[in-house]
């Protein structure tokens, strides 16, 4: 059965973004929201994107939607809410009642789809499927993860589905996290790490990552437009579902900004000032939290090495847990990240910036 009529549950950036570029692929979408605010802030931000793009036509694409029955004849039903399990229960139980017996639900990847299937026992086992991509680069690439249960004809109908969307994509199996949210998560506790340890500020660390990786954005002008809370309580379902990996472990300089609600691009305030979306300057409030910030300038290759060399370990860590290949690993990062090549392609670029170096001044900073 091929895939046509799409509903999108939750009315935030992730649909916004998903709901863009199904519509430009013919899809019919409907979207749901309790929110009637949010939905006709969504509406509003799509037409401007389809009257740039000279585009009017594809409203008609898009319906917004606070009656589950309207979900009636959809072929595919996507999670982008973030919700609690007693949340998900409510608008799942309603909306299965309301779909076909063919249906597929593409959950939110947060949390692992076994831990849904077993907690939301109404989600029909061999039609769920996860679903991730990154709202920093659009639709780039597409992560699809599937369980044993998982029925092979749906994933296939699915894979077909994102094949038309003409997104590079990988189909993994579960797992806490995926490879896209734990190589984000390495990535930017790695440039925190750096920050912290006085390697330069923000914009420096930004910079030289920028003009090595060729990416349009550094690690925290990334993490700024994907949303300081967003990363953060990503964050910290990860590092629930994966103890043992200090990696994983929320940093603290992004929780105190998450807690003084500097949430990033969206708020004006994150990591950078911003006016109009432009930066315009670092929070003042970084040198009170961030005891060692800008202590001293360092070469943009050591830089480079400290943030990519703990991710080049997680890469590593990924394909002999997961058992996926090397161009799965090197499409997540470079597609997702906006790099020049994948972390396997840099290592093999420049080999030497991946050899791990002894400790220095900067690794003993209370005692330097």
């Amino acid at each position: 059965m091929a895939i046509e009529g799409i509903g999108i549950i939750g009315a935030n950036k992730r649909s916004l973004v998903l709901a863009n570029h199904l519509a430009i692929n013919g899809f019919q979408i409907r979207i749901y929201d309790n929110f009637r605010d949010s939905l006709n802030i969504l509406s509003a931000k799509l037409k401007w994107s389809f009257k740039k793009e000279n585009r009017t036509d594809l409203l008609s694409n898009v319906e917004t939607i606070q009656d589950y029955s309207k979900f009636k004849g959809a072929d595919l039903i996507i999670e982008t809410s973030d919700k609690s399990f007693e949340e998900r229960f409510l608008y799942f139980s309603k909306i299965l009642k309301e779909v076909g017996p063919e249906c597929i639900v593409a959950v939110n990847p947060f949390i692992p789809i076994v831990s849904s299937l077993q907690k939301l026992q109404m989600l029909p086992a061999e039609r769920v499927v996860g679903l991730d991509f990154s709202e920093v680069f659009p639709c780039q690439f597409m992560e699809v993860s599937t369980t044993d249960y998982t029925d092979v004809g749906v994933t296939q109908n699915f894979v077909s589905f994102v094949e038309k969307l003409g997104v590079k994509y990988s189909v993994i199996n579960d797992r806490p996290g995926g490879m896209m949210e734990r190589l984000t998560r390495v990535y930017i506790n790695s440039a925190f790490a750096v920050l912290s340890k006085g390697k330069g500020t923000p914009y420096e660390i930004d910079s030289a990552m920028k003009e090595l990786t060729g990416s349009k954005y550094g690690p925290f002008e990334f993490l700024d437009i994907r949303g300081i809370d967003y990363d953060y309580n990503s964050a910290v379902r990860i590092y629930e579902l994966l103890p043992n990996r200090v990696v994983m472990q929320p940093d603290e300089i992004e929780m105190k900004l998450m807690q003084y609600g500097h949430t990033g691009r969206k708020a004006n305030l994150g990591v950078y000032i911003y006016e109009g979306g432009e930066i315009v300057g670092e929070n003042p409030v970084l040198p009170a939290i961030i005891k060692y910030l800008g202590l001293k300038e360092v070469d943009k290759t050591e830089i480079f090495s400290d943030i990519m060399i703990p991710v080049l370990s997680e890469a590593k860590q990924l394909a002999s847990e997961i058992m996926i290949g090397e161009q799965d690993i090197e499409n997540v990062t470079k597609l997702s990240f906006g790099w020049n090549f994948g972390i396997f392609g840099f290592q093999k670029k420049n080999p030497e910036l991946f050899v791990v170096k002894e400790k220095s001044e900067f690794d003993n900073l209370d005692t330097f």
